[in-house]
């Protein structure tokens, strides 16, 4: 709904020909009436507004100074029938009143109340002025698209499968903005309460675990080290559980109190310490944040994309959606508005990027909806715009503000905040099925722990997963010493996960995905001294030949990644195949194979005094030669440190 353009006049004018009919009472309770809304006392004014009815009850301009204040109270079918009223006794007098009328009448589900058409508008006398006037006309567009949308989907027949989070996560006070770590089993949330003893209601974190032995979520509790006195709200949790990025605004009297903020609202990280088992307080993600509004983050898989709203005060009519990328040393880059279809001069708030990283849901007034907030879904492109946003559909939309949802990693199930079926209006987390056309990428988890190989102690790693086929990032995070890493994995297709740490071999492994299935890996790295190896079982050669496939070849890539990283690290090239053909056969093959992959490299600018190469045919097997897995880890290419 957007209020700001419901123009009433306040004013009266004696040339008003409609005002031949109104008594002087009416006219001084109507100016009266006038006073008392500007200073916001809506009781004085509705009286006088009474008296100026009694006294002459044909004053349209009574019906619509009175549609407006029940607007300002948030009471939309009631300003409507008063709106009705006065056009329907001169519309003359408010020439945008039909559009006006239309649009409340959309935000209140009323689609197809025939005094509500928006094609009333069209047939007025103010309809050429004001689509002439390439603003207002998007008011006008953003209207007619979505009444015809609403006709057009209100009546759908898709069942609404959904139901409440249990009482362990739902409570009398309203929960909202939930977020989930990527392995489903964690889940934080903003619960708005009034604590014992104060005065005012404040909004907290609460997080909660879920429990295996059950089989359901465990008791919601709040967050300690990162809850304050004051406001925290709208959060995203990091894949692997770390780290939390929040809001918190300023307060009169306190500010930011022990954040440093910039003005009004702030993005901000907390991150959580694993050996006193504490979030920190979060500190300010600096250059996200501004003067204006900044709110409702949400974190790729990886943490190293961040979506978040903006708007310029906190009315947030104005809110369009943000991107920033991690920086290599942890900060932010510079925040852009989001390229494509997303953002429009109307509101989109709300967002929630899915773990495949190119699905991002979000909240909008601004595209054909039901009416007021719908949730959207929109696909990343491949020129890295945004594509046009696809309406979840009713009945997970309807008339009234759709917010707060986010889609579990397997993609059938969303999360939501609702309060529907509450009688109090408080809001409630839900659990909700969704729509095929609206589903993302099915992803699983991919966990494991990076190690010395001679220790055995974990390692602090980077930790990659590429698209084996295209070469596109997928995602990367630091393996802990603590924790390990968890990484996205998508449910089809040919992977490559890397591993790399400064002082050691790096280590690549390669993968076909045919399903959703979450797995568990521990790597083992062994340092760089001579006559450490690693085996580079994914390079891909034509048929019988030395000739390298074309397209990606992520083994190769790594490797000069990694001896570019490692400047005075000289290796021997080593060709191994199976045994199948003759001896002289194998050993000439494997050497040319070697002599392949030098050549790559120094076609990479690596140079050829570092490589040296050699070819062990079929002596040196790691594996049996009687099957075909056996063989096909035979046919390797190893990597040795000279």
């Amino acid at each position: 709904m957007v209020k700001n353009i419901l123009i009433i006049v306040l004013s009266l004018c004696i040339c008003f020909s409609s005002f031949a009919q109104v008594s002087k009472g009416a006219m001084k309770a109507y100016e009266r009436a006038i006073d008392a809304y500007v200073v916001k006392d809506y009781a004085t004014a509705y009286a006088e507004l009474n008296k100026a009815e009694n006294k002459s009850p044909n004053f349209a301009f009574v019906y619509f100074l009175r549609a407006q204040i029940l607007q300002d109270e948030n009471q939309d079918s009631f300003a409507i029938e008063s709106l009705k009223k006065g056009l329907e006794i001169d519309d003359s007098e408010n020439p945008l009143g039909w559009f006006h009328l239309a649009d409340l009448c959309w935000g209140e589900g009323l689609y197809e109340d025939g005094q509500c058409a928006i094609e009333s508008f069209k047939n007025s006398k103010a309809y050429d002025r004001f689509v002439a006037d390439s603003t207002l006309q998007k008011h006008y567009l953003r209207v007619k698209d979505g009444l015809d949308f609403s006709i057009q989907h209100a009546n759908d027949s898709a069942k609404f499968d959904a139901h409440k989070f249990s009482e362990t996560i739902n409570t009398s006070s309203p929960e909202y903005y939930p977020s989930l770590s990527l392995d489903n089993q964690v889940i934080i949330m903003t619960r708005r309460y009034k604590p014992i003893g104060a005065q005012y209601e404040q909004e907290d974190f609460y997080i909660s675990k879920w429990s295996n032995r059950s089989n359901s979520w465990e008791k919601a509790q709040p967050i300690p080290g990162i809850n304050t006195a004051h406001n925290e709200g709208a959060a995203t949790i990091s894949g692997d559980g770390s780290k939390i990025i929040f809001t918190a605004c300023e307060a009169p009297g306190v500010g930011y109190g022990q954040r440093e903020g910039y003005g009004s609202c702030d993005l901000f990280e907390s991150n959580y310490d694993v050996k006193i088992g504490k979030w920190s307080i979060g500190e300010n993600l600096g250059t996200i944040n501004t003067s204006m509004w900044e709110s409702q983050p949400t974190l790729s898989a990886d943490g190293n994309f961040l979506v978040f709203a903006r708007a310029r005060h906190l009315s947030r009519k104005d809110c369009d959606l943000f991107g920033a990328h991690r920086l290599e040393d942890g900060a932010w880059s510079e925040p852009y508005r989001l390229l494509g279809e997303i953002n429009t001069p109307f509101v989109e708030e709300s967002p929630f990027l899915h773990p495949d990283g190119k699905s991002l849901y979000f909240s909008s007034n601004g595209h054909p909806s039901m009416g007021n907030l719908d949730i959207f879904v929109s696909t990343l492109q491949e020129d890295g715009t945004w594509g046009t946003p696809i309406n979840l559909g009713y009945p997970l939309n309807t008339h009234d503000d759709e917010n707060s949802l986010i889609v579990e990693p397997a993609g059938d199930f969303a999360i939501f905040a609702s309060d529907r079926e509450n009688i109090n209006g408080d809001m409630d987390l839900w659990r909700v099925r969704l729509k095929e056309e609206v589903k993302p990428e099915a992803i699983g988890v991919l966990g494991g722990m990076v190690l010395d190989n001679s220790s055995g102690l974990m390692l602090e790693a980077m930790v990659t997963l590429i698209n084996a086929e295209t070469g596109e990032l997928v995602a990367s995070v630091e393996s802990g010493k603590n924790k390990g890493f968890i990484l996205p994995l998508p449910s089809e297709g040919r992977y490559s996960f890397e591993v790399v740490k400064e002082g050691y071999l790096f280590k690549l492994v390669d993968f076909q995905m045919s399903g959703l299935e979450d797995q568990f890996v521990e790597v083992r790295l062994d340092k760089i001294v001579e006559g450490a190896s690693v085996d580079l079982n994914t390079i891909r050669f034509e048929t019988g030949s030395a000739d390298l496939e074309d397209g990606y070849q992520a083994d190769l890539v790594r490797l000069v990644n990694w001896l570019e990283s490692n400047p005075t690290a000289n290796v021997q090239i080593i060709g191994h195949t199976d045994n199948v053909g003759t001896n002289a056969s194998n050993k000439t093959l494997s050497a040319d194979r070697a002599q392949s992959v030098k050549d790559f490299l120094v076609a990479n600018k690596i140079e050829s005094s570092r490589l040296f190469t050699s070819g062990q045919g079929s002596s040196s097997p790691v594996s049996t030669n009687d099957t075909d897995e056996g063989r096909a880890l035979n046919r390797r290419v190893e990597i040795a440190i000279k």
